[in-house]
């Protein structure tokens, strides 16, 4: 041990008798100073203490946010006291360019460095989204901008643009009836044009090789079709009611006959749906099947496979007509006697179902 602490001496002190080296020997110094103070400044920079309430500890990064705009996040929260800051500690921990979009939860952060390491690693947490047979694109709209992180307007912005419609392989001005009613998973960073990009998909995958020789065997286009269908699933509540509600209409199509159906009327008025009044079927719209004969102009919600198919393969009748009986089911008739005489009785039904919800008021 002791030639060896001899030989070390010897060799130190060779290097420092070095004219050289007594030169470089402060600005070895200087430098090595400077590096011990960075490496400190990093240190106490990243284990800057922060303190996070429980409101404070759950945060969404969207798409395509820089850091200097999660910094401005951040900040906003109240998360972090400075943008500059943040940034100049992503740069030290080199993460400057692996930030990650998602839905975040900051239950283990203590300082810069937890922070900044809970954003780099990908916290996409899926959500189950079903969205009902015959909703109309603006209820969709609301229930994904209450559910996601995904605007309303946005939301409907995509929905009436019918450049992104013609992308997407659509023939449409816009994609009501296009967007496909499923059970989803989406993460709460996906942004409107991803959202509809999916359940455009989705329609596509679902209209298959059989349903598209129907289509063509039927002499309607697939717009045409989409658009009965949605009328179907706006009347229709019992399943096996579909293919007899679609051969009303194309009876009625066929004979030249209006359609008259109420569904039609709902997606056009502003505060919809409601019991609909005589005035409102004298509205000046293409889609005012009580006014204008023959189909609207494109579907009025999104419908499901079902009415599709009905909408394709419709029941063989001679029914011209149709009634509520207001459980759900229908009464078809082929002659318009028939068809008042069940509307009469629709009517009574229907006052005397209000005067005992009257008479439960009063008491």
């Amino acid at each position: 041990m002791k030639r060896i602490l001899q030989s070390l001496k010897g060799y130190f002190q060779k290097i420092f008798s070095n004219k050289r080296i007594k030169v470089l020997l402060p600005y070895l110094l200087i430098i090595g100073v400077i590096v011990i103070s960075l490496f400190s400044f990093t240190i106490l920079l990243l284990s800057y203490p922060i303190k996070l309430e429980d409101s404070q500890k759950e945060i969404v990064i969207p798409k395509g946010a820089t850091v200097l705009k999660i910094a401005d996040i951040l900040q906003k929260r109240n998360i972090i006291e400075s943008k500059n800051t943040f940034i100049l500690a992503t740069k030290l921990m080199l993460k400057g360019k692996s930030l990650r979009a998602g839905h975040f939860y900051l239950n283990n952060v203590k300082g810069y460095r937890s922070l900044i390491s809970t954003l780099s690693n990908s916290q996409q947490h899926s959500f189950r989204i079903t969205i009902p047979e015959g909703y109309q694109s603006k209820e969709i709209a609301q229930l994904i901008s209450s559910k996601l992180n995904c605007s309303y307007d946005d939301f409907m912005e995509k929905v009436k643009d019918e450049r992104f419609a013609e992308q997407l392989g659509i023939e449409s001005p816009d994609l009501e009836g296009y967007l496909f009613p499923d059970t989803y998973h989406f993460s709460e960073s996906d942004f409107a044009e991803v959202i509809i990009r999916k359940m455009v998909s989705h329609f596509i995958e679902m209209i298959n090789d059989s349903i598209r020789e129907g289509i063509e065997k039927s002499g309607k286009n697939l717009h045409e079709v989409l658009t009965l269908a949605s009328i179907v699933e706006g009347e229709c509540i019992i399943d096996e009611e579909r293919p007899l509600v679609a051969s009303v209409y194309i009876n009625r199509l066929k004979k030249g006959i209006r359609l008259e159906s109420d569904p039609t009327i709902q997606y056009i008025i502003p505060d919809g749906p409601r019991r609909l009044l005589n005035e409102d079927l004298n509205i000046r719209s293409p889609y005012n099947t009580y006014r204008y004969r023959g189909l609207p102009p494109g579907p009025i919600n999104n419908p499901g496979i079902k009415s599709i198919v009905a909408a394709i393969w419709p029941a063989k009748t001679d029914y011209l007509y149709m009634v509520a009986n207001g459980d759900g089911t229908h009464t078809f008739t082929n002659n318009y006697r028939d068809f008042l005489r069940a509307k009469r009785k629709f009517q009574k039904l229907r006052r005397r179902v209000a005067s005992e919800l009257k008479k439960e008021k009063s008491n």
